[in-house]
């Protein structure tokens, strides 16, 4: 699908999900770190020749967290045509929710890793698997990390992660051991944008492994980014297997970053204590506290936006989750506070091409 653009002073917008995420007038790509609990979804608003189009990166739903509703929302701003799906691995956290997605929208392209998950996940990849089914195999890519630059509409992007090898090793061991190695081998992807190229990294939930062993040195001279999406919601396992291991800095060292998006509810609301405390400690040691946007502290979403020269805007929305987000009585379980409605439209934006850069390449 695409959506022809400019809509010139939102004449044409008629819910808050186009509202907040289609652009305007100024051609942009825009990135939205959403809020959904215990998870991933990231929404890409990606410019073509003739107009924009969408891509889901992981998806999930987590009621009682107070997440977002993405069927709704995709299916509000796209009008029941979502261009690409993406799966990182498969996962409960990271594919939850794509049943009733499916059944709201028409998903175009599925890209996936590859992976076959243990008995946990199973459920939530066979709904993953009907999708590729009714697609058909010249719907549906199997990433596969490449040095090579490809090209998406008006965007390029690097496929850094899964290593071919590493997935036929882990698809061939037990199941306990096979769900163990699924983050070594977790997609990562690059997207650059602008003529004076900006880059953000998504991550999903690759570990120490995946950048120790078979990332990092590698795909050195692509890891640099501006926005690095916290490895697996905030966990230590991005920096080292055990909490008293001595970190791994190697990666972090390269990626360079200005801002992290930490897609995590909080500490007292995850069953996993994401974010771990030592790994935000080790994060602050090389991004300024004030570029650390942990989501579900006040249950925001960030949108990252790079227009055609390079220029990068961020910027913290409420609306969306006051919107779309879960409220108590959608859960008879929710114990939680809910979403607290006044910070709703409230926002902060910077300009990153007003700091010092933390470095180039």
């Amino acid at each position: 699908m695409v959506i022809h653009i400019p809509f010139k002073g939102g004449a044409f917008v008629t819910n808050k999900a186009k509202e907040l995420l289609l652009p305007n007038e100024e051609v942009i790509f825009r990135v939205c770190f959403l809020y959904v609990g215990q998870g991933d979804a990231t929404l890409l608003t990606i410019p073509t020749d003739e107009g924009y189009k969408f891509m889901l990166i992981d998806c999930n739903v987590d009621k009682k967290a107070g997440g977002i509703e993405l069927a709704r929302l995709v299916k509000d701003l796209t009008d029941g045509t979502l261009d690409y799906f993406v799966n990182t691995h498969p996962h409960m956290d990271h594919l939850c929710g794509l049943k009733e997605l499916s059944e709201e929208v028409e998903i175009k392209e599925v890209w996936h890793s590859g992976h076959i998950p243990g008995k946990q996940h199973y459920g939530y990849y066979e709904d993953l698997k009907n999708v590729m089914d009714e697609l058909g195999e010249d719907k549906v890519v199997a990433l596969c990390g490449t040095r090579e630059v490809q090209e998406l509409g008006n965007v390029h992007y690097n496929v850094l992660s899964p290593a071919e090898y590493v997935n036929d090793e882990i698809n061939d061991e037990e199941p306990d051991e096979r769900r163990r190695r699924i983050h070594e081998n977790c997609a990562v992807l690059r997207f650059t944008y602008g003529e004076d190229e900006k880059h953000i990294l998504i991550t999903g939930d690759a570990d120490l492994d995946a950048f120790k062993n078979h990332i990092t040195d590698y795909h050195k001279d692509r890891l640099f980014s501006h926005v690095l999406s916290a490895v697996h919601h905030g966990s230590r396992t991005f920096f080292k297997a055990k909490k008293e291991d001595e970190p791994y800095r190697d990666h972090i060292e390269v990626i360079k970053p200005e801002y992290l998006i930490v897609s995590a509810p909080t500490e007292e609301e995850s069953k996993h204590d994401h974010p771990h405390t030592d790994a935000m400690d080790l994060y602050k040691e090389y991004i300024d506290e004030d570029g650390i946007f942990h989501l579900g502290a006040n249950r925001e979403c960030v949108i990252v936006d790079i227009n055609e020269a390079g220029d990068f805007d961020l910027r913290v929305d409420k609306e969306l989750v006051e919107e779309y987000g879960f409220k108590d009585e959608d859960n008879d379980d929710n114990k939680s506070e809910g979403i607290n409605k006044s910070y709703a439209g409230v926002y902060v934006s910077t300009k990153l091409d007003n700091k010092p850069m933390g470095g180039s390449q």
